[in-house]
Formats: C-alpha cells, sequence, structure tokens
C-alpha cells in the first residue's frame, strides 16, 4: 500500500509544483481523488489480507466523502491522480498501470451484466472526462481516451480514441 500510495502522492506534488506541507495538507484535507485513492489502497491491502468489512466500508466512505467508487478488488498502479473525481467508477476486475490520470465520470467496467471482465489499462494512459471504458479490453501504454469516448475496443499503445463508439488513430 504504501509504495503506490507514496508515488501517487509524489506525483500530485508534481503536478501542483507544492512545497511539501502544502500539498500534504491539500491531500488529506481537500483533494478528493487522492482521499478516494487512500480508501481504495487501504480496503485493497485490507481485502489482500483476508480482513472482511474493511474493504466495503472503505468503498462506502470513498462514495459518500468524495463522490468515487473504486472497487478493492481492481489493481491501480502507482501514480494515479484524479484531479476532479466525481462520479468516477472502477470495476472489479479492472487493472490499470502505472502514472494515470482520470477525470470525472469516467467509468472502467463491464460491457455487459453477464460479463465480470473489466478492462486493462497501460501505464500514463489519460482517460478525459465522461469516457467509458467497457468490456474486457486493452489500453496500451501512453495512449489518450478523449472526453466522452465509449471505448468498446483495443487502443493501441500511443493511440488517441475519441467518438462513440471510439475509434483509435495514433498519436501525433
Amino acid at each position: 500500500m504504501w509504495p503506490r500510495l507514496s508515488r501517487d502522492f509524489r506525483r500530485l506534488r508534481a503536478i501542483k509544483g507544492w512545497g511539501l506541507a502544502h500539498a500534504l495538507a491539500d491531500a488529506l484535507l481537500l483533494d478528493n481523488g487522492f482521499q478516494a485513492l487512500i480508501a481504495y489502497r487501504t480496503g485493497a491491502t485490507f481485502r489482500r489480507w483476508g480482513v472482511p468489512l474493511v474493504p466495503a466500508v472503505c468503498r462506502r466512505l470513498s462514495i459518500a466523502f468524495c463522490g468515487i467508487d473504486i472497487l478493492p478488488q481492481a489493481e491501480i498502479g502507482g501514480g494515479c491522480y484524479i484531479p476532479h473525481g466525481v462520479g468516477l467508477v472502477v470495476g472489479g476486475t479492472t487493472v490499470m498501470g502505472e502514472d494515470c490520470t482520470l477525470l470525472q465520470g469516467v467509468t472502467l467496467g463491464e460491457a455487459r451484466f453477464t460479463e465480470t471482465a473489466c478492462p486493462r489499462v497501460g501505464d500514463r494512459v489519460t482517460l478525459g472526462a465522461g469516457a467509458k471504458i467497457l468490456g474486457g479490453i486493452s489500453v496500451g501504454d501512453d495512449a489518450f481516451i478523449g472526453a466522452g469516448a465509449v471505448v468498446l475496443e483495443d487502443v493501441p499503445h500511443h493511440h488517441i480514441a475519441v467518438g462513440v463508439p471510439a475509434q483509435a488513430r495514433p498519436s501525433s
């Protein structure tokens, strides 16, 4: 938990360009994205340890206080940055790499109720506001998913996906 949470904090601090004290106070008191990551990482750790109930409580606290729903079964790499996370949902079988950015209203989940497969997201991926990435698809490293995109097919490395349904094209 601590190495990834520490990486989350270092990335947040680097993006905002603040000193340690200012960034720490902001992250713990005001930043709902970072607070949701704390709740998620705590719940995921207790889940790995086999402790019942605590992961569900952490998830509920994140939903209630941050408006962000990250299932403790998801795997999120360090350096995750959620600048405006209200309405964000990360499904239980989602796997996300390092240094990803998720904006408000993003959904990473199942494509149908009869499936449990969620997306696999590479490193350094940015998911734009309102993007929906659905099903057991892969999003490659350094990809960018545009605002409002509905992604139902794989997105290769270094590609941009925009539209409904999303069409991927190489980034410039």
